[in-house]
């Protein structure tokens, strides 16, 4: 039997729990509202320019962050996952090629899943539990694929869309201190050669911390597994 969760939003912003036979899947898009925690979570890697510079300033804020990767990526900048998942952030599963997937079918997702989080477990010695969709489709041979590996899904509820090249550094900074709320999920990129999410973050780390917020990584705000056992 299955049960279906009405979303939330049609614009990648879903909490729906679905059921397949003794397992429980869950999209994700925030944590718990009554504790002040957020999360930081980055698209797109890995690549050698901007990765480096938000792992360093990570490192010195000492702050723990989640990374989607996509796997034709990770196969090309091996040494950044290795560091990433080295320095205690989790590194999870953003496809295989980044393509749009709202008309694949369920066996190319999850072909595309599941090569992904082949490519990361040989670097990491651990498998994705955790999956988040390119732009955030999710159809129903998203679900039954990614139900049938095993994961659940995370999407966000904060985007400052610094992605956005019309977009500039104030305006990406003051969509997230607007969005952010307790149990936050915040959606950020690490683009080859744009630093726009580094950039951001030199001034929205010191807002986030002056406004009591706690940085954790997914598994601790969704109080889910991020990998397999």
């Amino acid at each position: 039997m299955k049960r279906i969760l009405k979303l939330l939003s049609i614009i990648c912003v879903y909490f729906v729990i679905f059921f397949k036979g003794n397992a429980t899947e869950k999209i994700y898009s925030s944590g718990d509202k009554k504790i002040k925690k957020i999360a930081l979570t980055f698209d797109d890697g890995p690549n050698t320019s901007s990765l480096s510079n938000i792992l360093d300033l990570l490192k010195k804020e000492k702050i723990k962050a989640s990374f989607f990767f996509v796997g034709n990526r990770v196969v090309l900048n091996k040494e950044e996952v290795k560091r990433a998942f080295d320095e205690g952030h989790l590194v999870l599963n953003h496809s295989y090629s980044h393509s749009n997937f709202g008309t694949a079918t369920k066996d190319k997702v999850f072909s595309e899943i599941e090569n992904t989080n082949s490519v990361i477990k040989d670097i990491t010695g651990v498998s994705p539990k955790l999956y988040r969709p390119p732009y955030g489709i999710i159809t129903e041979n998203v679900k039954k694929a990614v139900s049938e590996l095993g994961m659940n899904i995370v999407l966000w509820n904060v985007d400052g869309e610094d992605w956005n090249k019309k977009r500039t550094i104030e305006q990406v900074v003051s969509t997230q201190e607007k969005e952010t709320k307790n149990g936050s999920v915040i959606l950020m990129h690490t683009q080859p050669d744009k630093n726009t999410s580094y950039e951001a973050l030199l001034k929205l780390i010191p807002y986030y911390r002056d406004k009591g917020y706690e940085f954790v990584k997914l598994d601790e705000l969704l109080d889910i597994e991020a990998y397999k056992n």
